[in-house]
């Protein structure tokens, strides 16, 4: 029978912004239970920033993803063997629209089409501008703009002299005509280390300005990767407690105060680790230097630094560029800023990090950042949506109690592990049910400079409480 999704008036849809790795999988999961939606994104294909030829993109063809093959796919696809262990951009943008393609969602995607806003009038009905100029009726959005869209800029940077360059993390393409520059990154995290990697391959010297301290990992620990052996315990990290995990790595790569680095200002199993091969081995080398913080900026463009103690950690530093790796801010600039208030600490009151409290005809995807990949939950915060809205249009009972839970705390929601249950398309699917994703991943300190950047989750205590609501639906 063919597809009537065109013949349905749009008050009748959900529509879902964005068609990246979550928008993918709202859509999906609004599909498997018969509720009929658009997909739209301002780029010509489906994969969000996964899309190397889009020009708003963070990423660059030679990043290499933090999160295993295992644990970067939809529990009823896999990743094919074929691909490496930690893929690149190309990869992941074949396997999103290998997706989109299993299970028809370019049947309901309208490509380079942006959301200028969107804005609720009543319960279940929301104005839509889209850039065609079409203003549109829908009764629920779900919107997966993802964590790039509002780049994070220091308001030191505003004080650079122009003979200076400055870009930000997202802007970031390569290391390619860098020969013979000085480049400064800015930032604690592992945008920042990926990037002094990069430059350090071409620019005749990299500073590297950090302000938090994190633990380096490698990618690999016992022969597997580090993710898979963490979600094999207790066979492979046994009863490890943080003082033997931190001397494990310790041997394996080495700590960062020992090059001159932060101190990490958390334990490692409750750390924002950094993984990499390569960040302390170029520190060693001299190709990567760390300057410490960044204190002042000098007419001639020089900088000024504070030092947090290490090597090389005070004095002045004299770039050509600087690469602003520090964060995004978190918000969509299609939505009003009222419809989801943000707490007292400036982070959207999100519950289970995608539900805005009080409303049913709203989800917000991807405003969380977390160690490795993300994408299991994702897929949790997708089926909910899907089950949400198809609760809200046919009066549910689970929805009073998703209600009930949602004006609570987080915390008041169980955080039992599950062992081998599988998500809305994982049952239907039948593929990876058992293999659903069990990461460790302790309490994750948010960090970053600045007000309202995205937040850093707990990946393991959020999988399990949204396993927990997602029970309520089924």
């Amino acid at each position: 029978m063919p597809e009537l999704h065109d013949e349905i008036p749009t008050r009748e849809k959900v529509l879902v912004i964005g068609a990246g790795p979550a928008g993918l999988a709202a859509a999906a999961a609004l599909k498997a239970l018969d509720l009929p939606f658009d997909l739209v994104d301002r780029a010509k294909h489906v994969g969000g920033i996964w899309n190397e030829e889009r020009e708003d993109t963070p990423i660059w063809p030679a990043m290499e993803m933090i999160s295993s093959r295992e644990f970067t796919q939809y529990e009823d696809m896999l990743q094919p063997v074929s691909f490496p262990e930690y893929l690149r951009p190309a990869h992941m943008a074949k396997y999103l629209r290998a997706y989109a393609a299993r299970h028809e969602l370019t049947e309901h995607f309208r490509p380079s089409v942006e959301v200028r806003y969107a804005r609720p009038f009543e319960d279940n009905v929301w104005q839509v501008e889209l850039s065609t100029g079409e203003i549109m009726i829908y009764r629920a959005v779900i919107s997966a703009h993802g964590i790039s869209e509002r780049p994070h800029r220091p308001a030191w940077a505003a004080e650079v002299p122009s003979s200076i360059r400055v870009i930000h993390s997202k802007d970031w393409t390569g290391p390619d005509g860098l020969e013979g520059q000085r480049v400064l990154v800015v930032g604690s995290g592992q945008s920042a280390a990926d990037i002094a990697v990069d430059a350090a391959r071409r620019a005749l010297e990299v500073g590297w300005s950090v302000r938090t301290g994190h633990w380096v990992v490698p990618r690999r620990i016992g022969g597997v990767p580090g993710d898979v052996a963490a979600a094999r315990e207790p066979a492979v990290l046994g009863g490890l407690n943080g003082k033997i995990a931190e001397a494990v790595i310790g041997r394996r790569v080495g700590n960062p105060a020992d090059v001159g680095l932060p101190r990490p200002a958390a334990p490692l199993l409750e750390d924002t680790v950094i993984v990499s091969d390569e960040v302390l081995d170029r520190v060693r080398e001299g190709r990567i230097t760390p300057v410490g913080e960044i204190a002042g900026i000098a007419h001639n463009g020089t900088l000024t630094l504070a030092g947090h103690g290490g090597p090389a950690a005070h004095g002045d530093f004299a770039p050509d560029l600087i690469v602003l790796a520090t964060g995004y801010e978190s918000g969509a600039g299609h939505l009003p800023e009222d419809v989801v208030p943000r707490t007292a600490g400036g982070d959207l009151d999100l519950f289970l990090g995608a539900f805005p409290r009080g409303r049913d005809d709203l989800v917000v995807l991807g405003q969380q950042r977390g160690p490795g990949g993300m994408l299991p939950v994702l897929v949790q915060q997708a089926d909910i949506a899907a089950y949400l809205l198809h609760a809200a249009r046919e009066g549910s009972p689970a929805l009073q109690e998703f209600q009930r839970l949602r004006a609570g705390s987080e915390s008041a929601v169980a955080t039992a592990r599950a062992t081998g249950d599988a998500g809305l398309l994982g049952r239907i699917g039948g593929v990876l049910g058992a293999n659903r994703v069990r990461a460790r991943s302790a309490g994750i300190s948010s960090g970053g400079e600045g007000e309202k950047l995205v937040p850093a989750a707990d990946r393991e205590t959020l999988l399990a409480r949204l396993r927990t609501v997602r029970g309520l639906f089924e």
